[in-house]
């Protein structure tokens, strides 16, 4: 029986004509590939790395576990980490995507929706499509040099990138100045399935290390150009590769790194940035975007339930209209007049001249929504757009963090000088220097890279820093709901009034206040929690399918 390679149905086919410019096309899905044809030559190759692609933003890819309403692929489990984290607010009692902002979420193996395996599962089936690649190649593919090279320089990426992900979620912070022999993940470098015990978190940076050199050689030698940014080239992989240095406390490594791709890429700073409503950060032509989710017309992502801009701005379609995410009125206040990212969120809507919202009863209205990731004026019921990975403004904070912790001063005042005076004309060329130019860094992190990728969570995390949602609301304000221990001392309908409910400010980030918070400086604790609370918990079906797989702390 011919076996079918069941990981990438539904993906791109390899359209084997060259362009005169000798670039990578795209063509229609199909509905499954044989393996026998994948490996037949290094062009049918790229049919397994355009079904990574496609995995990483597929709704419901799987074909056995998926996670909450059919949520799938990449951009959704961003989503649980920006809901995890403490800058993105839900500011009504509203059921979809509530139970990912609370803290103990990623440690029960008893929720029903089950999406610790299906993420777990899902990193793992990327890992397991680049390895088929791998293999194949090392094992001497016929065809085109250069299509060898593309598709197993993006192998390796794509296999780097999923372990990132794993060992940042499942296991403890990567110690610049410690024994990092605490559990990683499974580093499964082959196809097989047999049972294999956690390497160390030292053990996985290494091999992440290692295959983002190998990706970076083969890519570099690469010629043909990429068909659009869903795909990795040599200046994603630097790009990668400077935010596992920021996440190892290398700074210089990932300073250099980042300013490599700033300097060598090609992309830009956007003359226009947020200055419209329309693909205000959701189009991958914009000139600062490096690697991203390209959508299509057959994105299996679109639809109410299964759309990224759906669930995080407020867009026609988006359960996101009964609960618009907002930001941290905290954070907010810090905001400068002058900085064009301010309009990106509202702070009064019941007042705003340029507010869009969906032209349906159900809308909601709230203090300090977002509106960073409007798709169009003329929605329908399938609100879906790309979404970015990577983007340039990242490679600048990425260099000044890096050169302000490694000693810099001068480098890191240029860096952060770039990109924080393109977003606000009046910001001033830093003085500070140290602790306190790191900590300018890290606010223009939480405002440029807001709810972006999990950002937040992670540098919370990497810096042992509070997840800060503040304290209970105090009398006489009303924080909009009953569950997860909201708030109602003042009862107000949460929409359709002429004002936003008397929310407290010192306490407008609720998700989940009085939970025990991880990091040195929690506020409502006052003390720290403890370490395994930054750990998800390795599903149950890995655990019984895998004696050799110990299980993080309970």
């Amino acid at each position: 029986m011919k076996r079918i390679y069941p990981i990438i149905i539904m993906t791109a086919a390899l359209l084997t004509t060259w362009s005169c410019s000798k670039e990578f096309l795209d063509t229609a899905p199909t509905s499954s590939v044989d393996e026998a044809s994948i490996f037949s030559s290094t062009e049918n190759a790229m049919m397994a790395i355009n079904g990574i692609h496609r995995m990483m933003y597929e709704g419901n890819s799987s074909g056995t576990t998926t996670s909450y309403y059919g949520q799938g692929g990449y951009p959704t489990f961003c989503l649980h980490l920006a809901f995890m984290a403490d800058d993105v607010v839900w500011t009504y009692d509203n059921v979809m995507f509530k139970f990912c902002t609370q803290l103990t979420h990623h440690r029960d193996l008893s929720h029903r929706y089950n999406d610790l395996n299906y993420y777990w599962k899902f990193f793992y089936r990327v890992i397991n499509n680049a390895n088929k690649v791998i293999e194949a190649y090392d094992a001497g593919m016929p065809g085109s040099e250069q299509y060898g090279y593309m598709a197993a320089g993006e192998a390796y990426a794509y296999r780097r990138f999923a372990l990132f992900e794993l060992v940042q979620a499942w296991a403890k912070r990567y110690d610049p100045a410690g024994n990092n022999t605490q559990p990683g993940v499974i580093l499964r470098l082959t196809p097989s399935p047999d049972p294999m015990p956690r390497s160390t978190v030292e053990e996985t940076y290494a091999q992440i290390l290692a295959d983002l050199g190998t990706a970076f050689e083969y890519l570099d030698k690469c010629t043909i150009k990429k068909a659009n940014k869903s795909h990795f080239d040599k200046y994603v992989v630097r790009g990668l590769r400077a935010r596992v240095y920021l996440t190892m406390g290398k700074w210089s490594e990932a300073a250099t790194d980042a300013e490599y791709v700033i300097k060598n890429s090609g992309a830009k700073l956007q003359a226009d940035t947020y200055t419209t409503v329309v693909n205000r950060a959701s189009d991958a032509n914009n000139t600062e975007w490096l690697w991203g989710l390209i959508a299509k017309e057959d994105n299996t992502q679109g639809g109410a339930l299964r759309s990224w801009h759906n669930f995080i701005s407020n867009n026609y379609a988006s359960y996101n209209r009964n609960s618009p995410r907002a930001i941290l009125n905290l954070l907010y206040n810090t905001i400068p007049e002058s900085d064009v990212r301010k309009r990106l969120w509202v702070e009064d809507p019941y007042t705003a001249k340029e507010l869009y919202l969906p032209g349906s009863s159900a809308a909601r209205k709230a203090c300090w929504m977002s509106q960073k990731w409007i798709v169009d004026d003329n929605q329908t019921q399938n609100d879906y757009h790309d979404v970015a990975y990577m983007r340039l403004p990242e490679m600048y904070l990425i260099a000044a963090e890096g050169y302000a912790r490694a000693g810099q001063n001068e480098k890191a005042q240029n860096m952060l000088y770039t990109i924080a005076h393109h977003r606000d004309p009046e910001y001033a060329m830093p003085t500070s220097t140290g602790e306190a130019l790191a900590e300018a860094v890290i606010w223009q992190r939480r405002v440029e890279l807001w709810a972006e990728h999990g950002t937040r969570w992670h540098d919370l995390k990497r810096l042992d820093q509070a997840i800060d949602r503040g304290p209970k609301p105090r009398e006489g304000y009303n924080q909009g709901g009953t569950a997860n221990g909201w708030g109602t001392n003042v009862k107000m309908a949460p929409w359709n009034n002429s004002k936003c409910p008397p929310l407290d400010p010192l306490a407008s980030n609720y998700n989940m206040y009085g939970e025990q918070m991880p990091g040195e400086k929690a506020r409502t604790t006052g003390k720290p929690s403890a370490d395994e609370f930054w750990q998800w918990l390795i599903p149950y079906n890995e655990i019984s399918g895998n004696p050799l797989c110990e299980q993080n702390p309970l």
